[in-house]
């Protein structure tokens, strides 16, 4: 009977483990189907999401290859897109591409404008500045004073060019206006030089590019440009030669030769020319070499022994060879002109003194010109175009002309009349 009782009671124990077994088991392969399913859906849910943004990827590119192919399309001017009452639609002029040639000069009104453009070229010549009016001599300009200069030039049509373009016969004065070239010998302190300010170099208040930078901020269509004559240990002050004469390249002013020691060239030799002149000409190339200085200043405007003054344009020293175009004077050798002009000659030219206290001076040149307008430069504004009236034809170089053409007109009243052409 105990052994009957025990086979039940194994057998129910047995039972009952078995589905305790079963229920677990069965509940583990619901969990295991139900992360499945999720895993199921989220794979599906990312290769949905897949699908979509390479369509749309597609949409996107077709988009942007419709809208490439749109623009690549000629737009229609607006004579296309408007009818006309005419058969032909009006043409759109097309925009110059950066390779073309510049487009011809605006015509002007020769009888109002009346263009002079053999007419004289004030090239003035200053050295440097002093503080007061009462330190101030032949050759130094008070700071208020060339302030004053300059508002003087401004406002009775003075603008500023670089020596080269006048040199070059490369005038781009607006038409009306007269060109003016600025120089200053000697390479002082007070003209240009730099100080160090929060680490970056720049000209020190009140010297002359700092005035001129200040003046062609206020009107820049006067221009900001000048010739600096320079000898050896120029412009005192921070920085290195090199930084120095870059600096004012970089602004576009320009160098000149000035010679070594200042001395009087009247008393020298051909060997003692070239080294004065080859010596500076090799101190500006080795501090800048991509520049090449064209232009002599005469240390007191003495010029060499004419048989010597070959000498100024072309010289060798020590295997370095130079070449100059234009050697200037210390005042009015002549009187002031362009270099179409008949008699101009290249290593003697004039210069007007930067003051207002003797004859043949900038003063006095100012008030000639007030009483003699005539005499002045008057551009046309086209550099192609040399324009004189027909009683100055005979003022023209007509071999200096280099494909320039040469417009001389005869003007009577408002009538402009062509008195020929070459």
């Amino acid at each position: 009977m105990h052994r009957g009782l025990y086979r039940t009671t194994l057998s129910n124990a047995i039972y009952t483990l078995s589905n305790g077994v079963v229920r677990v088991v069965s509940w583990q392969l619901l969990m295991l189907a139900s992360i499945f399913s999720r895993i199921l859906f989220i794979g599906c849910l990312i290769a949905a999401l897949t699908a979509c943004a390479e369509q749309s990827a597609k949409d996107t590119s077709r988009s942007v290859d419709q809208q490439a192919a749109k623009e690549a399309e000629p737009t229609p001017s607006f004579t296309e897109l408007v009818p006309t009452v005419t058969d032909t639609p009006i043409p759109t002029p097309a925009e110059p591409s950066p390779t073309e040639a510049p487009a011809a000069a605006s015509p002007i009104d020769y009888a109002a404008v009346r263009p002079y453009e053999v007419g004289q070229i004030m090239i003035i010549m200053y050295h440097g500045l002093v503080e007061t009016e009462a330190e101030e001599e032949t050759y130094q300009r008070s700071a208020a004073n060339f302030q004053n200069d300059l508002q003087t030039f401004y406002d009775r049509g003075f603008r500023l060019i670089s020596m080269k373009d006048w040199i070059e016969n490369n005038i781009t004065t607006p038409a009306g206006y007269t060109p003016l070239i600025l120089t200053f010998d000697d390479g002082k302190a007070s003209s240009f030089s730099l100080e160090n300010a929060d680490g970056e170099l720049r000209p020190v208040k009140d010297c002359v590019v700092d005035i001129m930078t200040q003046f062609s901020i206020e009107h820049p269509d006067f221009g900001n440009t000048a010739m600096f004559f320079i000898n050896q240990n120029p412009f005192k002050g921070e920085g290195t030669l090199a930084e120095r004469l870059n600096y004012l390249l970089d602004h576009g002013y320009e160098l000149g030769n000035h010679t070594m020691s200042h001395k009087q060239m009247s008393k020298m030799n051909a060997d003692e020319i070239q080294a004065e002149i080859g010596g500076i000409d090799r101190m500006i190339k080795e501090a800048v070499p991509e520049y090449e200085p064209y232009a002599l200043s005469y240390p007191f405007g003495e010029r060499p022994l004419k048989d010597l003054r070959g000498y100024v344009l072309n010289g060798v020293w020590e295997g370095n060879e130079y070449h100059y175009k234009i050697a200037v004077r210390e005042g009015q050798s002549g009187p002031p002109s362009a270099v179409n002009r008949e008699g101009f000659d290249p290593i003697n030219v004039p210069r007007v003194r930067g003051s207002n206290n003797q004859e043949t001076d900038m003063g006095w040149t100012l008030k000639q010109y007030e009483t003699s307008p005539e005499l002045r430069y008057v551009s046309d504004g086209n550099p192609d175009r040399i324009a004189v009236p027909a009683e100055y034809a005979d003022n023209v170089d007509m071999e200096s002309l280099n494909g320039k053409e040469l417009f001389i007109y005869e003007a009577k009243g408002d009538q402009v009349i062509d008195a020929g052409q070459a």
